[in-house]
């Protein structure tokens, strides 16, 4: 089944959200993929069915030349902002569930890989979905949680076996990634793990954690969930009902409570003054001044649990 495209050509602040519209009785992350276009304003301008995967569409990101990413299962999704149209599917890419991505001065993209799991589990939280979890072809499994950097070409240029955190659900690999301003680095996480990860994409190796959390309990919620840098080296991290912003050396500079539970992504937005913070589990996206700490919009997408799909938030125009 597919529906009519309604998205609009891409203006400087327009905001898009992966928004999968769940259809499929037999597997609770299944659907048709979508990505839902805002203005600045925050109000609703159209729709763009994508192609590629049957799951969540999530992870969106734009790269240096306006060309919006996102991705569904083993799929590397790419809209055209001119056009508002998807670009064909690339075959350069490895078939990987990748999560995230960060885009180099030189046009390198590092993609994180969001699943680490040789099967779907079979016991615990993680064993509860019904999601058909997708096999990487002639390797046999689901992922393996590492960060591939492509060149400008969209060549394999490396594949970095980054470190991942233990996490409750057990299935989780490097779910959020942000290069740092430096491009010496990228920082991640692995989604309701207790360390915030660095690896040096210069030297090809694992460098000592930026944050790690106390306690040995995966269910205490004291984790990291996403990361996000700014220009100048701050970075963001969202740890559930609260988000924080950390200096170079990791130590917490503001606190911004945030409400419910569930706060799944970051994006800067262009006027570097704010960002737009999405929750999962509610549907709704908070634009913050970091600063200030002042909510100063929101989004209800009305997509709350159990039709918990907004999986990806990108701002157009956004600093490079």
């Amino acid at each position: 089944m597919t529906r009519e495209s309604t998205i609009q050509p891409f203006e400087a602040g327009d905001i898009f959200l992966g928004l999968t519209e769940l259809n499929d009785s037999d597997d609770d992350h299944a659907g048709l993929g979508r990505i839902v276009q805002y203005d600045q304003e925050l109000n609703r301008k159209g729709e763009l069915w994508t192609e590629g995967g049957v799951h969540l569409v999530g992870g969106l990101e734009f790269d240096n030349h306006g060309i919006l990413w996102a991705f569904n299962d083993l799929s590397v999704i790419q809209i055209d902002s001119r056009t508002a149209r998807q670009l064909p599917l690339s075959e350069k890419f490895l078939p990987r569930v990748y999560r995230s991505a960060s885009f180099a001065k030189d046009g390198s993209v590092f993609l994180g890989e969001h699943m680490k799991a040789r099967t779907k589990p079979t016991e615990g939280i993680g064993a509860r979905t019904t999601i058909k979890f997708p096999v990487i072809p002639g390797e046999d499994v689901l992922g393996f949680g590492f960060i591939y950097k492509y060149d400008a070409d969209r060549n394999l240029q490396a594949v970095f076996e980054c470190e991942t955190a233990p996490e409750f659900t057990t299935f989780k690999g490097c779910t959020h990634s942000t290069l740092h301003p430096s491009e010496e680095f990228i920082t991640y996480s692995t989604e309701t793990g207790k360390r915030i990860m660095r690896y040096d994409i210069v030297n090809d190796r694992q460098m000592p954690d930026f944050v790690t959390y106390p306690g040995d309990d995966p269910m205490d919620k004291v984790w990291a969930i996403a990361v996000k840098h700014l220009p100048d080296g701050r970075l963001l991290v969202t740890r559930g009902d609260f988000m924080e912003l950390l200096d170079e050396q990791g130590e917490v500079l503001r606190t911004y409570p945030l409400e419910t539970y569930g706060w799944s992504d970051i994006e800067v937005c262009r006027d570097g003054e704010h960002c737009l913070v999405s929750n999962i589990w509610e549907g709704t996206v908070a634009k913050v001044n970091i600063e200030s700490g002042e909510t100063v919009g929101t989004i209800e997408t009305g997509m709350k649990a159990p039709n918990r799909t907004l999986a990806g938030i990108a701002e157009f125009g956004t600093p490079r």
